[in-house]
């Protein structure tokens, strides 16, 4: 028996701040990645760069896609 994910697609990525994140089309937050680009101020806060975190926010969102699929991150498609 095939379960649905607790989400619903189309997923989007959106910036906020200091943050990307990751809603579903209810728009109900499913991730987080906060940023900071001063690089002294990174360093203190351990943050991501803006890039990185858009980056992981991107793979979070592959990832959620394709556990919902039934496939595994990497595996091709037919």
């Amino acid at each position: 028996m095939t379960h649905a994910p607790p989400y619903v697609f189309p997923l989007r990525i959106r910036k906020s701040g200091e943050s990307y994140f990751v809603e579903d089309a209810h728009r109900i937050t499913l991730a987080y990645v906060y940023f900071e680009d001063e690089p002294t101020r990174r360093g203190l806060v351990n943050r991501l760069s803006s890039e990185d975190a858009k980056a992981l926010v991107q793979t979070i969102a592959r990832a959620l896609t394709a556990e919902a699929e039934g496939k595994r991150i990497g595996e091709e498609r037919p």
